[in-house]
């Protein structure tokens, strides 16, 4: 299938999902040194601002149960990381420093929006991403949500993700990650939700359809972040969590299967800046098996008054 027809696809599955999970939404684009990226946005200008940055092979889409939940105090933007849902196709090369590549997508990103500062909600590899932002920029940060496990708190990493950096396994991994189906994305997501039989047919089409547009991106982002065993020990944060200066929640399903709930405990409890907040039977990425609990742990962590 060709490029434009990849992003047709991918355009109308995004669509239909919107239709369901988030109506009022509003799709726009912006341009930063690397091309340009997709931006969901909901809730009026006036209302202070929150970006939402989606984890590693996810898009802005994932973001839309909690859209209307947030959007009635909050001006919520969900944008696409490079390479990732509708944003301009991106090559990550072996060798590339993936924290500085961050770190200039962000700050231009938030100066595309026109944000001198914004609350930033990141899960996953997104909240490695926010977590340098805050550490190196914390002016441009209010306060930092982390929801569901941030990549770097641990080395740990589900055996699937894994199983493409072991070279008995990584053909036949890659081959199956570019033909996807909706029963292999709901099959994927068991790493993710608690309740991967709750996911919504239009949801997993476009799931599909962005995984066919961007597989080559994402088998790239692996590669610079996944070895044999496990996160690359750049990445990880250590003792890096004492550094911060920026408000931290971190907000955690208990049934994570990347780090359990327990390291997050750790965390808060060494670091007493941090507040931890647990959300019961739910995944990886929280907000998809119980949307309205997470929304309320973002709104009591970011103040709607400016």
């Amino acid at each position: 299938m060709k490029v434009g027809d990849l992003d047709r696809e991918l355009e109308a599955a995004q669509a239909a999902w919107l239709a369901r999970s988030a109506p009022d939404a509003r799709v726009r684009r912006i341009a930063w040194s690397g091309g340009s990226t997709q931006v969901l946005e909901q809730g009026a200008a006036a209302h202070r601002p929150v970006v939402l940055l989606h984890g590693g092979l996810g898009d802005a889409f994932q973001w839309a149960p909690l859209l209307g939940l947030l959007a009635p105090t909050r001006r919520v933007l969900a944008i696409d990381r490079p390479g990732h849902g509708l944003a301009d196709p991106f090559e990550y090369r072996a060798g590339s420093d993936l924290l500085a590549h961050a770190r200039t997508f962000l700050r231009e990103a938030l100066d595309a929006l026109g944000l001198e500062r914004a609350d930033l909600v990141a899960s996953s590899m997104g909240g490695r991403w926010a977590l340098e932002l805050a550490l190196r920029d914390p002016e441009r940060v209010g306060s930092l949500v982390l929801v569901g496990a941030p990549l770097g708190a641990s080395r740990g990493v589900p055996f699937m993700l894994r199983a493409g950096s072991l070279p008995v396994l990584r053909r036949i991994s890659r081959f199956l990650m570019r033909r996807p189906t909706p029963g292999g994305v709901r099959s994927f997501f068991k790493l993710l939700v608690a309740h991967p039989e709750r996911l919504d047919p239009a949801f997993l089409d476009a799931a599909v359809a962005s995984q066919r547009r961007n597989v080559g991106t994402w088998l790239g982002l692996l590669d610079l972040a996944v070895g044999p065993r496990g996160i690359e020990p750049h990445l990880l944060m250590g003792d890096r969590w004492r550094e911060l200066r920026v408000p931290t929640t971190l907000v955690w399903g208990e049934r994570d299967a990347f780090t359990p709930i327990e390291v997050g405990a750790s965390i808060a409890a060494a670091h007493p800046a941090l507040r931890l907040v647990r959300i019961p039977d739910a995944g990886h990425a929280p907000w998809l098996d119980d949307p309205r609990r997470v929304a309320e742990a973002i709104e009591s962590a970011t103040p709607a008054a400016r």
